[in-house]
């Protein structure tokens, strides 16, 4: 009976594993015999456990491991566990059937229990009354007669409750995954860990959606493997890099351009034309993986020169009369400036993270910092008419044009704080200070686990210039798939 027992335990251990982790290939023999000898310490808490309180029993207990071969040193008569199989519903008089009895840091399992401390399991299960005028007697109620207290029962995580992951979007525990929303839209094919993802806006500097005026696309790839068993669930991978490029954004300017969007304020940034480079790396301390750092570049591969535009997909500010903007030398067949196009450059980060799970036992609750320093430059190019159809911008050869980049301590400050829960109602926040500009990012579930709504707000908290907007605010159903 008692090997049964330990069977159907196994048996429910390997269920409650598989509902609460991936599948695992199938074990061996060997394997399979070591795992009916032990019980999972990961699972016992959803078993019935109690501790022993009964000061001759302690005694007798501590007495019987020593006498199989424990040393002495890893018991603790104090600290007496014992863990059961669960009575069945429709009969709760029958005896507990025991599972496990730890002494200190020892254990004895089913096995060991019935050949060791047969004389002592008929009392420790409550078949047998250990006190009374019925000493050694059938205790027909199944009731535990000696002093104990019980360990109340865990309740099993949920699926996402379980997962250890670092980012609940894109998530690494998942062969194939696709998110889609308004902000991003990523992808993942297969084992290898390779992502693609195509993004709006550039939040790292504060400007979210297409307030920047410009968007990304970049491959990411694992490029070192995470060997520590420990962290190797959530960060599979030490080194993570990227390379892409970014491209400027047409729309979301107040000619009508922005369609179904037009609620939400109107760009007043610029991407410039020619694109960028990206290029970055999450680099993972092998000694301790959940520490590391993070390095990501933006730079433009044209310069600001004289470019010929359509200047309908521009954000353009006339210039104000307390500036002087004109050339030094007025192109021939042209007049001086009448506009200034405020274009978005170079922009970076170098930062250490850490990710921080509250229980990694139970790793619904997980937190994530960043720290470090940011750049980013904006600069105005001149509109100014020139012959043919098109208009033309120009950053040379003219008097007046201003630079917007790091001068202060806070424009190099980067700070990030994220928070996420997956316990029955996933959500996630994050909180970030770049640039001198606030930007906050909201998640929550809408339904199951496959739609939900993100949100993201961001304002300046210095003087907010004129290509800025005080309260930019958007959201976003978000399309999460798994496989």
């Amino acid at each position: 009976m008692k090997k049964v027992t330990v069977l159907a335990v196994f048996l429910m251990g390997c269920a409650l594993s598989g509902a609460l982790a991936n599948p695992v290939p199938p074990i061996d023999r060997e394997q399979l015999v070591e795992a009916l000898r032990t019980l999972d310490t990961n699972i016992v808490g959803y078993f019935p456990r109690w501790k022993v309180c009964e000061y001759d029993l302690q005694i007798q207990i501590e007495q019987i491991f020593k006498l199989h071969g424990y040393p002495s040193e890893s018991l603790d008569k104090n600290n007496i566990i014992i863990t059961a199989a669960p009575k069945p519903d429709d009969d709760p008089y029958l005896p507990y059937e025991l599972l496990l009895i730890e002494c200190g840091s020892s254990q004895m399992v089913a096995s060991e229990i019935d050949a060791n401390m047969e004389s002592l399991s008929g009392i420790i299960s409550g078949e047998i009354v250990y006190s009374g005028p019925d000493r050694g007697f059938i205790n027909d109620y199944g009731n535990r007669t000696y002093c104990f207290i019980e360990i109340p029962i865990e309740v099993p995580l949920s699926q996402s409750q379980h997962e250890v992951i670092t980012n609940y979007l894109e998530p690494t525990n998942v062969t194939h995954s696709f998110a889609l929303s308004a902000f991003d839209q990523s992808v993942k094919i297969g084992e290898s860990g390779f992502w693609l993802r195509s993004s709006l806006g550039t939040d790292p500097v504060g400007y979210h959606f297409w307030s920047s005026g410009e968007a990304s696309i970049t491959f990411r790839r694992p490029l070192y493997e995470n060997a520590d068993p420990a962290t190797r669930v959530p960060i599979p991978h030490l080194i993570h890099a990227w390379v892409g490029g970014g491209y400027r954004l047409t729309t979301g300017l107040e000619d009508g351009t922005s369609g179904v969007l037009d609620w939400v304020k109107d760009r007043r940034l610029n991407a410039g034309p020619g694109g960028k480079l990206i290029a970055g790396l999450n680099f993972h301390a092998p000694m301790h993986p959940q520490a590391g750092i993070h390095f990501n570049i933006e730079l433009p591969l044209v310069a600001v020169g004289t470019n010929a535009i359509d200047a309908s997909t521009y954000a353009k500010f006339d210039i104000p009369r307390t500036r002087e903007v004109f050339f030094e030398v007025t192109p021939e067949g042209s007049s001086d400036p009448y506009a200034l196009v405020p274009i978005l450059r170079a922009t970076g980060q170098v930062t250490a993270f850490y990710h921080w799970w509250v229980d990694p036992k139970h790793p619904e609750n997980y937190f994530r910092f960043d720290a470090g320093i940011s750049y980013a430059e904006v600069r105005e190019a001149a509109l100014f008419d020139a012959p043919g159809p098109t208009a033309t911008i120009t950053g040379e050869n003219v008097v007046g044009l201003k630079t917007y980049k790091n001068r202060e301590l806070g424009d190099w400050v980067f700070l990030k704080a994220e928070y996420r829960s997956q316990a029955a109602f996933p959500f996630g926040l994050s909180a970030q200070y770049s640039n001198q500009i606030f930007l906050g990012r909201v998640y929550v579930p809408v339904f199951g686990r496959f739609l939900y709504m993100e949100g993201k707000y961001a304002t300046p908290l210095r003087h907010t210039r004129y290509f800025e907007t005080k309260h930019f605010f958007m959201i976003s159903p978000v399309v999460r798939l798994t496989i």
